[in-house]
């Protein structure tokens, strides 16, 4: 199935001709899980994205959502047994948007958090970046 907006023969990376929407915006991204967070980098960087990140502890994504501008967050939620939702807490007390992306079903959230935008692992390319569309 694919994200809405993309086509079957698009691939991973999709169309990257009408792709440079994300030209300009910085994404943090806070994930432990290396190969996963060098395939958001390497995905959000072909579609004209600057990554801050891949950060692995929620001290460093704590330190660099503190220091440094940004457009847009996607938040793993266990990050090596440590929750995110600290984090996640700050981004909405400053109102920056950020999205979930996570094995955790919506039930484990904490309510206050159950309305943030949450896609499952594994993730489908095209449905972050259609995802990220619609929220930027």
């Amino acid at each position: 199935m694919n994200a809405p907006g993309t086509n079957a023969d698009e691939g991973y990376r999709g169309n990257l001709n009408g792709a440079s929407f994300l030209s300009g915006k910085s994404i943090l991204v806070v994930e432990d899980e290396f190969l996963l967070a060098l395939q958001l980098e390497e995905l959000l960087q072909s579609r004209g994205a600057t990554v801050l990140g891949p950060h692995r502890t929620l001290n460093d994504a704590v330190g660099a959502a503190r220091g440094e501008d940004f457009d847009f967050a996607i938040l793993d939620i266990n990050l090596n047994g440590t929750m995110v939702y600290p984090l996640a807490d700050d981004l909405l007390g400053r109102g920056i948007p950020f999205l979930f992306l996570t094995g955790y079903s919506l039930s484990n959230l904490p309510e206050r958090l159950r309305g943030v935008t949450r896609l499952s692992k594994p993730y489908d390319p095209g449905l972050l970046i259609a995802t990220l569309r619609a929220e930027l």
